[in-house]
């Protein structure tokens, strides 16, 4: 009986830990929007002046920096460093994040 109480305990140990991993996951793949004024690319970072001053800085395959220019207001879907989605942004959009307007992707 106390064998059964124990496998019983172990398997529900290993059922609760694998659902916190996989909420964990998918949080993170979720990201997080930034937006702000290219100051700089180099070597596949992508340096972002927000609207409160602060550099933010995320790296980007090549692809991603097509056609992105230093100067250029953006707003970039961030996961885990890197830059998943990149659209360029108005000025306006840049210094108000919920003002962006984009289809997910």
């Amino acid at each position: 009986m106390r064998r059964i109480i124990a496998i019983v305990m172990i398997l529900g140990l290993i059922t609760t830990s694998s659902f916190s991993l996989a909420a964990t996951k998918k949080g993170a793949q979720e990201g997080v929007w930034v937006s702000g004024k290219v100051t700089a690319i180099e070597n596949g970072v992508l340096s972002l002046r927000e609207p409160n001053g602060k550099i933010f800085k995320v790296s980007a395959a090549k692809d991603k920096l097509k056609g992105i220019r230093i100067g250029d207001f953006v707003a970039v879907k961030n996961v885990k460093g890197w830059a998943v989605s990149i659209k360029e942004a108005g000025k306006k959009a840049a210094k108000s994040p919920t003002n962006l307007k984009h289809k997910e992707g």
